[in-house]
């Protein structure tokens, strides 16, 4: 998950009025009323205005909203600039709460680039800037993160051990008055615990944990979480054969196809990248290789586009595999 900022004191954080005229063109973007290059564009116009004017923590803001749009669209390496800058700016103004939030998305950019490793230290010292904070909310997406990054590392145990202690800290009160998040932040620890039953075979455990994902994102204005609880249920329901409740698709495509529109709906670029992997080993797993060889073959392009190293490793073995 990449955070949003957070107030946190009158001189370090940016005026109302212009966070606001910020945000609107993100919305804008996602929403598709505005295209890439032109969201860029005038988010690229207030950041020199910011800076004209002196006021550092609007600058800050303008890079840590133009790093949000390049990594959901899959522009890794420039995120990463701009979140990098944005942290520069924020710690002169002595806005720590930001600091450690550019800290957590600079991780979670080395996360989606299959730098697993860099991205769980960057984690843990999210984590301790902002235990010394008292920030409950970083802690519980640093620790939701390092979880996925484990989950990917292939460290099952202690990927367990980081989502129960999220399950922990999303307990707290601080959550109540933070649904949005804690929403998102409970869908994606469900979806990371699915990943791990799904991987060592424990497929009704599998499904259950991806069901509370989709049950938590059904009706909620979460498309990035709905792509995430759809695509993992496509995952396990490719592996049992169907869907063993009521009122839920047994065909795999059905969750695919609505990860799919999910991810389209925020332009991230990258993950619907990873969810025609997932529906190209799930054809291949029915029987359908040609279909599936094809996709790998546009998914291994895209990977590669978006500098996606470990991705793009994995859907080319898993390509060769099957042709």
């Amino acid at each position: 998950m990449v955070m949003s900022a957070q107030p946190s004191g009158v001189d370090s954080d940016p005026t109302p009025e212009f966070n606001e005229q910020c945000t609107a063109v993100v919305d804008s973007w996602q929403r598709g009323d505005l295209p890439f290059q032109e969201a860029i564009a005038r988010l690229n116009t207030f950041r020199e205005k910011a800076a004209a004017s002196g006021h550092v923590a609007n600058q800050a803001r303008t890079e840590q909203l133009l790093g949000n749009i390049q990594h959901f669209h899959g522009n890794l390496t420039t995120s990463v600039q701009h979140w990098e800058r944005a942290r520069t700016l924020f710690a002169q103004v002595n806005n720590q709460i930001s600091v450690a939030g550019m800290d957590l998305n600079i991780g979670e950019s080395f996360r989606f680039k299959g730098d697993f490793a860099r991205a769980v230290r960057m984690f843990r010292t999210t984590y301790n800037i902002a235990s010394e904070l008292g920030d409950l909310r970083i802690q519980t997406i640093a620790t939701t993160n390092e979880g996925l990054a484990l989950v990917a590392m292939g460290q099952h145990s202690a990927a367990r051990n980081a989502f129960e202690k999220a399950f922990e800290l999303l307990a707290g009160e601080w959550a109540r008055d933070d649904q949005t998040t804690w929403v998102s932040l409970l869908c994606e620890n469900h979806h990371g615990m699915a990943t791990i039953h799904l991987e060592a075979g424990d497929l009704m455990e599998a499904w259950k944990q991806s069901l509370k994902a989709l049950e938590l994102t059904k009706d909620a204005e979460l498309p990035m979480q709905r792509g995430y609880a759809n695509r993992i249920a496509g995952q396990v329901v490719t592996q049992l054969g169907s869907a063993p409740a009521e009122n839920w698709p047994d065909d795999p495509d059905e969750y695919f196809r609505t990860a799919l529109e999910s991810f389209r709906e925020v332009n991230a670029e990258a993950e619907l990248a990873r969810t025609m992997y997932a529906q190209a080993l799930s054809l291949a797993a029915r029987g359908r290789r040609n279909t599936a060889a094809r996709k790998l073959q546009q998914v291994m392009i895209i990977f590669s586009r978006l500098g996606m190293i470990d991705d793009a490793a994995r859907a080319a073995a898993a390509q060769l595999s099957i042709t």
